[in-house]
């Protein structure tokens, strides 16, 4: 066995002897990828997991509904079986094509709240023709609770002060508008009209105006085809859906 014959504290000729601190980017050289690798996992790994949890939500969001309304939205049978996997898909994709419009930040988790509860008041308002408050106020409530918390991670208390303003006066607007004509237009669809201004108003006043502006048009097309289909000018239908789909697509396009 071969045993050193330097003394203690000498340096040896052969070795590398490192002279002066080591510059933070020697490791940053060495960890740099593989934070990078974790991050990028991390990030596509969102929209999956989002996506899962959007298909096991639908089953969740029937039984809310029902809760809502206090009655089942469907007999049982084959249509009891289709109607939460079609939920179930439909608020996925939603999920999904949020992702990529906002990406993983805060505000994401606000559209995702609102595709899911959306979902849940379409049904009700396809199904019993009602738009319950309950269900109205979490889908409010929700939204400015993912609201605040972008406000406090992004600095944006200017854009959460104008959304919730936006949605105290067109729900204002909204109630005045029921007072004076009360046969076209029911309570929930006030509350509602409120609860988008919200979402709606985070964008600022151009988009808050471009989206009442996309949310009324579309909601005056459908009446319009539905008036055109049972030839009477006070046919009564469901106006959350066309109210929830123009806010969504105003919100994707801001």
């Amino acid at each position: 066995m071969r045993t050193s014959k330097l003394r203690p504290g000498t340096p040896d000729a052969g070795a590398p002897v490192c002279r002066g601190p080591v510059s933070p980017i020697f490791f940053l050289a060495i960890a740099g990828p593989c934070a990078l690798t974790l991050e990028v996992l991390v990030v596509s790994m969102v929209p999956w997991a989002v996506g899962a949890v959007g298909l096991m939500a639908g089953p969740a969001l029937v039984r809310i509904a029902e809760r809502a309304v206090g009655s089942p939205l469907t007999a049982p049978g084959l249509a009891r079986a289709v109607m939460p996997a079609v939920v179930s898909t439909v608020t996925a994709a939603l999920c999904c094509a949020g992702w990529f419009r906002f990406g993983t930040t805060p505000i994401w988790l606000a559209w995702c709240w609102a595709c899911a509860l959306g979902c849940g008041l379409v049904l009700t308002d396809l199904r019993c023709r009602r738009l319950p408050f309950p269900l109205v106020a979490a889908f409010a409530g929700g939204g400015v609770i993912a609201l605040f918390g972008a406000a406090v991670l992004e600095e944006r208390w200017s854009q959460l002060g104008f959304a919730c303003g936006a949605a105290v006066v067109v729900f204002a607007l909204a109630a005045l508008v029921q007072a004076w004509a009360p046969n076209h237009t029911g309570g929930g669809d006030t509350a509602l009209y409120g609860a988008l201004a919200l979402y709606l108003g985070w964008s600022g006043l151009e988009g808050l105006l471009w989206g009442l502006l996309m949310v009324s048009g579309l909601t005056a097309v459908v009446a319009l085809v539905v008036a055109v289909c049972s030839r009477r000018m006070n046919s009564r239908f469901p106006a959350g859906p066309p109210l929830l789909a123009g806010a969504l697509v105003s919100m994707l396009v801001a």
